[in-house]
């Protein structure tokens, strides 16, 4: 139709609407593009590897040897392999972690390189490029060299961490390596283990069946006198566990953050679409009278909203799946997996498109036939009253403020919708702005409560069997698995201490030491299982499925582990173990110990390397959400402050004529905002707070972990300073919009 000839110059009359309202739709699309092909991809990788690669269900150790792992594996259709580990010093406070080739449980996969022929090694990746290691190169373990024949992942160390308690992998500090057997035999070290497949029968191998198949299989071993020293069953194993929990989030922020600027660039676009028709009344009364139906100006000015979220989408769509290979690759420097074919699935990009056309086109058709309803006449007067005064207007008395105080009200109060918007889009980039801030001072406030004020050890040596007697140096303690009773994903480990203990000293919610001589659950245990003071837990241990109940005496203000804390001889008693066993020492200097009777050695200084290595991303973090909130901020500020001009350009042009200074002008003008700026910043705040704490939870779940989320008042501050430049930044640009409306601007509105 001839009448269509006119979208493209209604649309550069207000470019800055139309192209913010694109701007927020282009990066909607991308997000949901780019997240939702980066979980499937990631989905399909982990499955796959674990699939073509037999990972583990479990690992564990035993006091002796396991001679019948034939007759086991036939009896109880799974696949049991014995393996061997070492941790070699590669440099001071650098771990090269050793591990024997295996050939049917956790089997390397090359990722680059080849095979292990003998007198060679594969390297994890990240530890290579870390310590700028090639393949050829040549690296010595125990005085031998070795030939790195290639690079590997092995899926029981997707997420290649040191300790169970680690939360970011560090790649310059560990890393795990694989020889062949007759290569690690020719150390002369290392720890035996077992690492066990339950191949799927007809009832299946997961959930309860799994779970009852591991019990039976433990008591199988435990019959013939041998003790289990330790179990870890792959859901609890963080370097499993962890990316599972990481992909969640990934799906989690797949869905929320797309259609929350997607919601926000609807509401957009039904404000510029009604002022687009409002302004076109007339015109609309015209073409009614010309003969012109309802359904074919409906389709009119339709083709606005789909035209806007048909080039957003597509363009948003693209920039998603250029930038999904290098989201890949970022990932796979955390998860130590093998990338294969990238799935650009057609739903997701059909659905990217789809959805914003889908979204925009309800918002815009609920707009304009709200319009329609008026008669021809009516339309042809210039629509519905304008400047209608609202219900809270009327009830405030403005009287008694100066004239450039009401006017400012008045320019909120009269138009809600947009002043809606800016609200909402203000709250949006506070949330993301301060979501990197959140992390990084919740984090902060784990370490130092958590750990530093807790934990007073710098050497912590765990052994590779339960010891007696009294150590010559250091601190006894005992450390075991344990799992619920009512739910044996979430592991649980308990200690046993000195009451009197120097290492481990913990306060309650008050601040007030907590006795040790007593059972004390940390708080990230205490509200992952919901317990209060006196509750009783029943556990089951992982070594021989019994089952124990405990009751909680203390909660400590420590968020760090799933743990429990009972006196050392509470403890044995529990056990049935001679008093005065334990199976590590905590000190605060280094103890000459036997490395063939050490299964770990933690120091304070790798925990907190660790801890280092894990803020770094969350620096890269706070400015990538940083960017985007500043984008958004600067958008959402600069489409309402182009509304405000546009629809105040006679109230401009008059105040030109009547003498007023370019200031007074700007102020009256440009600060209306100021008030809806600082409320929506209040309102992201206890918001974010909420969204995260419940994230956050959600996430942690089948974690070790619990994360309290705090903000200190320096980030509020620091936020609140980003937000408001945002707003001063488009109050500048702004300006020379209103420099270009001229003093006869409200004559020719009124001539028309």
């Amino acid at each position: 139709m001839v009448i269509h000839r006119k979208i493209k110059r209604t649309m550069m009359e207000s470019k800055s609407q139309y192209l913010g309202s694109i701007a927020l739709i282009t990066l909607s699309c991308l997000l949901f593009t780019m997240f939702n092909l980066l979980a499937l991809n990631l989905d399909g990788i982990i499955a796959s590897f674990g699939e073509n690669y037999v990972q583990e269900d479990a690992n564990f150790m035993t006091d002796q040897e396991l001679r019948n792992i034939a007759e086991l594996e036939a009896q109880y259709n799974l696949r049991l392999e014995e393996g061997r580990t070492f941790d070699y010093a590669y440099q001071e406070d650098i771990t090269l972690r050793l591990f024997s080739e295996n050939t049917k449980v956790n089997i390397p996969a090359i990722i680059e390189g080849n095979e292990l022929s003998g007198n060679d090694i594969l390297i994890d990746p990240g530890f290579a490029a870390a310590h700028k290691l090639r393949i050829g190169d040549q690296i010595f373990i125990q005085e031998k060299a070795f030939l790195i024949a290639g690079f590997m992942s092995i899926p029981n160390y997707i997420y290649p961490v040191k300790n169970d308690s680690d939360l970011m992998t560090d790649p310059s500090h560990f890393g795990v390596a694989v020889l062949t057997k007759e290569d690690f035999s020719s150390i002369m070290k290392g720890n035996r283990f077992y690492q066990v497949k339950f191949i799927e029968n007809q009832n299946g191998a997961g959930g309860s069946g799994l779970s009852q198949r591991i019990a039976e299989f433990k008591a199988v071993i435990t019959s013939g006198g041998v003790k289990i020293l330790g179990w870890m069953s792959a859901t609890v194993n963080p370097r499993i566990s962890f990316v599972t929990a990481k992909q969640s989030g990934i799906s989690q922020i797949s869905t929320v953050l797309p259609v929350a600027i997607l919601l926000l660039t609807c509401i957009l676009t039904g404000i510029v679409m009604w002022r687009t028709v409002k302004r076109e009344a007339a015109i609309i009364g015209t073409l009614y009278a010309l003969g012109y139906k309802k359904k074919e100006i409906m389709n009119h000015y339709l083709r606005y909203p789909v035209l806007i979220a048909i080039i957003g989408g597509i363009v948003g769509t693209i920039l998603g799946t250029l930038t999904l290979r290098p989201m890949l690759n970022f990932m796979v420097t955390y998860f130590n997996m093998p990338v294969g074919t990238v799935d650009y699935q057609l739903k997701y990009m059909i659905i990217s498109v789809l959805l914003p056309v889908a979204f925009l086109t309800v918002a815009g058709y609920l707009v304009v036939r709200k319009a329609l309803r008026l008669t021809p006449l009516q339309l042809m007067r210039g629509g519905s009253e304008e400047n209608k005064v609202g219900l809270l207007e009327r009830h405030l008395k403005l009287d008694k403020f100066k004239f450039t105080t009401k006017f400012k009200i008045r320019e909120q109060l009269r138009s809600v919708a947009r002043s809606s918007f800016l609200l909402l889009g203000i709250i949006m980039a506070t949330m993301l702005l301060l979501v990197g801030f959140a992390a990084k001072n919740s984090l902060d406030s784990v370490m130092q409560k958590g750990f530093n004020d807790a934990f007073q050890y710098e050497y912590s040596y765990v052994f590779n069997t339960i010891m007696q007697g009294e150590p010559a140096k250091g601190e006894p303690f005992l450390e075991l698995p344990f799992a619920l009773s009512s739910d044996d994903k979430i592991g649980i480990t308990i200690y046993g201490v000195s009451p009197d203990s120097r290492f481990v000293t913990f306060k309650d919610r008050s601040g007030n030491p907590i006795d040790m001589n007593q059972v004390v659950i940390t708080k990230a245990l205490a509200e992952k299982l919901k317990v209060n003071l006196n509750d009783t837990i029943s556990v089951v241990s992982k070594l021989d499925s019994k089952e124990y109940k405990i009751k909680v005496d203390k909660i400590a203000e420590s968020y760090v582990g799933s743990y429990l804390y009972l006196p050392e001889n509470y403890f044995n008693k529990m056990l049935g173990l001679p008093i005065g066993s334990y199976m590590g020492l905590w000190s605060d200097e280094k103890l000459d110990l036997p490395p063939e009777q050490l299964l770990a050695v933690v120091t304070k200084n790798e925990i907190k390397n660790a801890f280092t290595t894990m803020m770094a991303p969350i620096q890269s973090m706070i400015g990538v959400m940083g960017f985007m909130a500043f984008l958004i901020g600067l958008i959402v500020i600069y489409v309402v402050t182009s509304m405000m001009i546009e629809e105040n350009k006679e109230n401009i042009s008059l105040m030109k004529i009547l003498g007023y200074r370019k200031r007074e002008v700007y102020s009256l003008i440009l600060n209306s905002s100021s008030f809806s700026v600082i409320l929506g910043y209040i309102l992201g705040v206890p918001l974010l707070l909420a969204s995260l704490n419940e994230m956050f939870r959600s996430l942690t779940k089948e974690m070790s972990i619990s994360l309290p989320i705090t903000i200190s008042y320096r980030y509020l501050i620091a936020g609140f300073v980003i937000i408001y430049i945002t707003y001063e930044l488009t109050k500048a640009l702004s300006k020379k919009k209103i420099n270009r409306i001229s003093m006869n601007e409200i004559l020719k509105s009124r001539l028309e």
